[in-house]
């Protein structure tokens, strides 16, 4: 339940004081510098008024944060029952879109970094210019960040622009474990769709670890199934276009719980839609929750230990008891493909599937690489430790660029063997590993950072009798398409059928549910030696 707290406001208004104070006296002293250009001056203000920006946000933002407490605290105390009832969107039966607080995020950043880096950036390339001196090209380059900043702002407005106010209308409310998940996008969409759109339900569980300045956020999956909507079933009118939307949730699932505001479980529904221009990309979050009148109300409640992500050997489980033992289809799109042959069953991925990953790296890698020959040429010379991780970074991102943009892969299951091999340019080595050896083949992910807004990866791991694991593949996108592999490979190979997805590294304990005991307890958080936190 929320809990408005007036010190809170307080304490950040009084942090956010010095900053607001300081940052327009600095821009003011700035302007009214003597003896220096006006350029100058107003770079260095507008340098300046970033400081004061920040304080004044604070302030505005921790007041306007403390009413929207009270206005929420005021909802929950009407329906202490009915947690789908806490938001206004969810309770008009409407989820509204993220597109426009994600909008506003990057107008802000793209604000604050044009006036932090623009004019060191410019203060650096008239002085690189009047004095051909090439130091300046690191400080330079910092305008670059802004821009990148200031593009991804520009595309997210057009976006917003473009498809218009979209929202999910629910046709239930809430949606329940072991029911069905209904609805309707509402999008103003003048465009054909010739692939159709991509819709991915997923639960997650998000959490944070470490105290202060080491606070990361953390992002482990728990469940996903996707599928594509063909451009024939939506359903054009003369205000919107409704992609319908249909999905069934496991009987096992876990429900939202946002009453650990250090620890949640969060039930997603992201779309895309590949059109010319700008592509429509949007996500909602959704109320899943067990209720009176849902069909497993009756049922035992399943165990917490059933489809939480612990700790143990190999991984840790994500997936539901349901999903243990299924045979998953094959995907509508994927990015193996797949041939019977006299060697046996051959799956074939190749190099650069993964295009804007690709893509990245080597551009990542350029820039370092040219970054490390300018230095290398300057005519001072530079420190030893600066050259040493300018060329790190370099070496590394040059690896990362080779496996993501030229390395393929082929798994082939058959003649009682698994063999993989990962070739560079057409050169690798062959491994071999008899079946009989084999304990199981898995599909594995990692925890991500929250704030990731790329794909969650998975990578196939065989796992021997002896304990030992090898990475067959990585970088598989879709948890359906690992899933349906290891099925294949599976079935193939005559081993137990087990389409598990398992957290690599997991170190939480149970994942919060509503009613049930905090698994985060004090005992639990000095046993783990951290804190979960949003």
């Amino acid at each position: 339940m929320t809990k408005p707290s007036k010190s809170g406001p307080v304490v950040l208004s009084i942090f956010g004081l010095p900053f607001l104070g300081m940052g327009l006296f600095a821009a003011y002293s700035f302007l009214n510098t003597p003896n220096q250009p006006l350029a100058a001056r107003i770079g260095a203000a507008i340098f300046a008024s970033v400081f004061a920006v920040i304080g004044g946000g604070l302030i505005f933002g921790s007041l306007y944060g403390y009413s929207l407490q009270k206005v929420q605290a005021q909802r929950e105390s009407a329906n202490p029952a009915s947690p789908w009832l806490w938001r206004q969107d969810w309770a008009a039966n409407r989820v509204e879109s993220k597109n426009k607080s994600t909008t506003l995020g990057w107008l802000v950043a793209a604000v604050l970094a044009n006036m932090l880096f623009l004019p060191i950036s410019l203060g650096s390339v008239s002085k690189g210019l009047s004095t051909q001196d090439p130091t300046y090209i690191v400080p330079s380059a910092l305008g670059l960040i802004g821009l990148l900043v200031l593009f991804g702002a520009v595309r997210a407005t057009v976006r917003l622009e473009r498809f218009g106010k979209t929202y999910f209308e629910m046709a239930a409310l809430p949606f329940s474990p072991g029911s069905r998940l209904t609805g309707s996008i509402h999008i103003h969409l003048d465009t054909d769709v010739r692939r159709g759109v991509d819709l991915k339900l997923s639960c997650a569980r998000i959490v944070v670890s470490d105290f202060g300045k080491d606070r990361e956020t953390h992002k482990m999956p728990l469940w996903e199934e996707s599928k594509n909507i063909p451009a024939a079933s939506l359903v054009r009118g003369p205000l919107d276009t409704i992609i319908p939307v249909e999905f069934t949730i496991p009987s096992d699932a876990l429900q939202t719980d946002h009453e650990n505001p250090d620890d949640q479980i969060q039930w997603s529904l992201n779309v895309n839609a590949d059109v010319p221009g700008v592509s429509y990309s949007d996500e909602f979050e959704l109320p899943v929750f067990r209720t009176a009148q849902s069909a497993e109300a009756l049922a035992p409640a399943p165990s917490m230990h059933a489809n939480w992500s612990f700790e143990m050997p190999g991984g840790s489980p994500t997936a539901t008891p349901s999903e243990a033992n299924a045979e998953v289809p094959e995907p509508a799109q994927h990015r193996v493909t797949v041939t019977d042959s006299p060697e046996g069953l051959k799956f074939y991925f190749r190099a650069g599937r993964n295009f804007f990953r690709a893509a990245l790296c080597v551009v990542l890698a350029a820039g370092c690489g040219a970054l490390l020959y300018a230095m290398l040429r300057m005519p001072q010379r530079q420190p030893i430790f600066a050259l040493a991780i300018v060329g790190l970074l370099t070496f590394f991102l040059t690896l990362a660029s080779i496996h993501t943009a030229l390395t393929s892969t082929r798994i082939v299951v058959g003649n009682g063997a698994i063999s993989w091999r990962h070739s560079v340019l057409g050169i690798g080595r062959t491994r071999q590993m008899p079946i009989a050896d084999v304990a199981a083949v898995l599909a594995v992910t990692s925890i991500q950072q929250a704030s990731s807004s790329g794909s969650t990866l998975y990578f196939l791991r065989l796992q021997t009798n002896a304990g030992k694991t090898h990475t067959l593949v990585d970088e598989i996108q879709s948890r359906q398409e690992a899933q349906w592999i290891v099925s294949e490979v599976e079935k193939r190979a005559g081993l137990r059928l087990n389409t598990q997805v398992r957290i690599q590294d997991a170190f939480y304990g149970p994942p919060p549910q509503p009613g049930a005991a905090s698994p985060n307890a004090p005992a639990f958080a000095r046993k783990m030696s951290m804190r979960i936190e949003r």
